[in-house]
């Protein structure tokens, strides 16, 4: 009996020490990866700070060395400390460009939102209704995506001046005039049309992979209707899929809100670099847009590694 009670101690003892070096090796892990995350951070930041210090150094048509090294260096100190930063040499830089930073933030979320939402809706009711059709369907998407996204702008703009000239009903704010007419509806559709277009096309294509793969086969024969596979299984799985386009869309959208603020005149962060040329401007800029999008970024792929 004292022999068993000793070995039970032993037993103990010995998963005790195990589940302690498994938790000090997580713990070493995670700040590994932390370590990892801010390094990529800083190397990003300083990225943009020597790319955005470009105009410095051929400044005049000549290579001005010592200047761009010192332009690096003060545009580096200022970004650190967040002091000094000016937009036009005399104007704080904060206070102009955060609210407007937030406000195109807020326009990117909404349509991405509005995006992806509605590609969802769209090829689930085509991959239930028009599977027969889904080849034809493709190809419509796809001629619709080689139309120029600032061509689409322009005609949705004079889509509502037609109507208000012919009918004389104005539904939708064209362009936007001050804070008391501001365009809503027409950027937002300007700006998630394209990422809608793209997503529906590769969800579609998503589904009909996942539904020719040998578990489907399985579920079905184990008579399992189709609603229950498309919705427990399928969709699961391109959602997961779908996590490594979240870089392309991104882009996409960056590229488009470009378009979109100038176009329909909204005070967004990329307007205002367009009005104001500014080394300072345009790498404190870049450093905002990267900085949520990278979090996101880290966040996916820490959910991808094995625990």
């Amino acid at each position: 009996m004292k022999k068993l009670e000793i070995s039970r101690e032993v037993h103990y003892n010995l998963m005790g020490k195990f589940g302690n070096e498994g938790v000090e090796n997580m713990v070493r892990e995670g700040m590994l990866r932390l370590l990892q995350i801010l390094v990529q951070y800083i190397s990003g930041v300083l990225i943009f700070i020597l790319i955005g210090s470009l105009p410095i150094l051929l400044r005049d048509l000549s290579y001005d060395t010592g200047g761009y090294f010192k332009g690096i260096k003060d545009l580096t100190l200022k970004v650190l400390t967040l002091t000094g930063l000016t937009y036009d040499g005399q104007h704080e830089m904060l206070p102009a460009v955060m609210d407007r930073f937030f406000y195109s933030m807020t326009t990117l979320g909404m349509a991405l939102v509005a995006a992806a939402a509605a590609a969802f809706m769209l090829s689930y009711l085509l991959v239930l209704f028009f599977e027969k059709q889904k080849d034809y369907i493709l190809s419509f998407i796809e001629i619709i995506r080689s139309i120029p996204d600032v061509l689409w702008m322009f005609l949705l703009q004079a889509g509502v001046i037609w109507v208000f000239k012919t009918f004389g009903v104005k539904f939708v704010q064209t362009t936007s005039l001050g804070s008391d007419h501001q365009a809503v509806l027409l950027p937002l559709i300007s700006l998630s049309l394209p990422i809608f277009l793209f997503l529906t096309q590769v969800i579609i294509l998503k589904i009909f992979e996942e539904l020719d793969q040998q578990y489907i086969l399985l579920a079905k024969a184990k008579g399992l209707s189709y609603f229950y596979m498309l919705n427990v299984h399928v969709i699961r799985n391109i959602s997961q899929d779908l996590q490594g386009h979240f870089k392309t869309i991104v882009w996409m959208m960056l590229s488009t809100l470009v378009m979109v603020e100038y176009i329909f005149n909204l005070d967004g962060l990329m307007l205002f670099n367009i009005k104001h040329i500014s080394v300072e401007l345009f790498v404190f800029s870049c450093i905002l847009f990267f900085t949520p999008f990278f979090l996101i970024y880290r966040l996916i792929e820490l959910r991808r590694l094995p625990l």
